[in-house]
């Protein structure tokens, strides 16, 4: 900020010479001139003034015998008085400076942070219809009403922040918790599998079993009767209506089976690129213009593209979108894995498919891969097991 003030009011970078250097800098500070950037030359001493500071070191040069000499001339006076008869420049500066500032009362950049469950185009949507889209007027926007409007229409939300700032508004989210469930226990039910499985253990609560271990159950099998007879050997003896609880544990397996080729193509590049660049103009309704001079004429070709939207100290972001598109193209060469190479990818592949399938409340107790070899691939066969809960509860309807 200092050096934009000094900037911006002008400062001269002189040179002083004479037998009293010291002598003028004292005279000056006790004057208070504040000068900068002062460097001890051979021939006397170098540092910056403003105008007005210059104007007063006249008098501390004729006092000590020093001659003072201007080297530069920096800021916007001097700016200024340079075009000072060209006014067709002139006026296109201050155009642009009052455009700067016409478009700095509009809001060009909205960021969201916080959301998880929420979609991001539904965050969008909503803000659309309160009014705060890209190119939304700011002297329109309440902060405190959006944050409120989206504590009262999302119940996901637990607490909101709206804040504009320049040409940018952030929002921050943060979301409730996810509730669990409630077991009501006045509420008669059965306990069903929710899940194929051999049970392993069976801790019963209230209910009345209905399966033990070694048992083999399907989805949907009663578990755990809620329905109890007090009395059997007695006919006519009412039925009590419980709610069934129990933790049932069952081993499940899962069989998975694929093809691993030994023959497969790979990308090999050539390290011919090409960049493509563009612009998109936001109060124009994103109107998109391509630069000449680039493009991709590749036929095989990985692509990496990039959007940036300069601005001004992160907080007054111009309405353009500059997007940058890198080309790099490569030959699909064809490759040949052996036998041990094929059965690694099929082990990681493997993995990746337990990491990605499985929760992580399931526990995988064995898993049993048999490799295959055919003339054109590695056939893997696998059995997975896994031991895990099974029970679920079905309301009862009492007639």
């Amino acid at each position: 900020m200092l050096k934009t003030l000094q900037y911006a009011k002008g400062y001269v970078r002189i040179k002083v010479t004479g037998f009293s250097l010291e002598r003028f800098l004292n005279m000056a500070a006790f004057r208070g001139i504040y000068i900068w950037n002062a460097v001890r030359t051979p021939e006397g001493v170098e540092f910056n003034v403003s105008i007005k500071g210059f104007k007063l070191l006249k008098g501390c040069a004729r006092k000590t015998s020093c001659r003072t000499r201007i080297i530069e001339k920096n800021g916007v006076p001097f700016i200024l008085h340079r075009y000072r008869y060209r006014k067709v420049l002139m006026g296109g500066v201050l155009f642009f400076i009052l455009g700067l500032f016409a478009l700095s009362t509009f809001v060009w950049r909205i960021e969201i942070e916080g959301n998880e469950s929420l979609h991001h185009e539904t965050i969008m949507v909503f803000l659309e219809a309160q009014g705060l889209r890209i190119g939304a007027s700011k002297f329109t926007l309440s902060d405190n009403a959006i944050q409120q409007s989206l504590l009262s229409s999302f119940d996901e939300l637990s607490w909101a922040d709206v804040h504009t700032r320049g040409t940018r508004t952030t929002i921050r989210l943060t979301e409730i918790l996810p509730p669990q469930p409630i077991v009501n226990r006045q509420t008669p039910a059965h306990v069903v599998a929710s899940k194929d499985g051999l049970i392993t253990h069976v801790i019963t609560w209230s209910g009345a079993p209905l399966v033990r271990q070694g048992d083999v159950v399907r989805e949907g099998e009663m578990l755990i009767s809620g329905i109890l007879e007090l009395e059997s050997d007695t006919p006519g003896t009412p039925l009590v209506y419980t709610h069934a609880y129990a933790e049932v544990w069952a081993r499940r397996y899962h069989s998975i089976e694929f093809l691993v080729p030994f023959t497969y193509s790979e990308r090999v590049f050539t390290g011919q690129t090409s960049v493509e660049r563009s612009f998109q103009l936001l109060f124009l309704k994103n109107r998109r213009i391509t630069l000449p001079g680039g493009g991709n004429s590749f036929t095989s070709y990985d692509r990496i593209t990039t959007h940036i939207q300069p601005g001004v100290s992160g907080t007054f972001p111009l309405p353009i979108v500059i997007t940058t598109t890198h080309y790099a193209e490569f030959i699909p060469t064809p490759r040949t894995r052996n036998l041990e190479e094929a059965k690694d990818l099929a082990e990681s592949m493997i993995t990746s498919r337990i990491i990605r399938e499985f929760d992580f409340g399931i526990d995988i107790v064995d898993r049993q891969i048999i490799f295959t070899e055919t003339p054109s691939a590695l056939k893997v066969s696998g059995l997975i097991t896994t031991h895990e809960r099974i029970d679920r509860h079905v309301p009862i309807t009492v007639e």
